[in-house]
């Protein structure tokens, strides 16, 4: 349940960035240095966001791939 609450927030900090690209129209400069650059910028800190936000919120449910079985054996 966790996972799934993690990637609704990651999917909101997405659509937030995706928005604050289009408000300030880096389509329109995408030829110019500087605007590619904070563009780029923005796409960085979406991502390391996206990071940081689904391991703060999932915590262990993501590595608990089998549940119930004991981590070393091999059946």
């Amino acid at each position: 349940m966790r996972t799934l609450q993690a990637l609704g927030v990651m999917a909101l900090w997405t659509i937030a960035f995706i928005a604050i690209i289009n408000f300030v129209n880096f389509g329109e400069h995408h030829r110019e240095p500087l605007w590619a650059l904070g563009a780029a910028l923005l796409f960085i800190i979406m991502i390391i966001g996206n990071f940081w936000i689904f391991f703060a919120i999932g915590k262990e449910e993501p590595w608990e791939w089998v549940k119930g079985k004991e981590s070393g054996s091999d059946e």
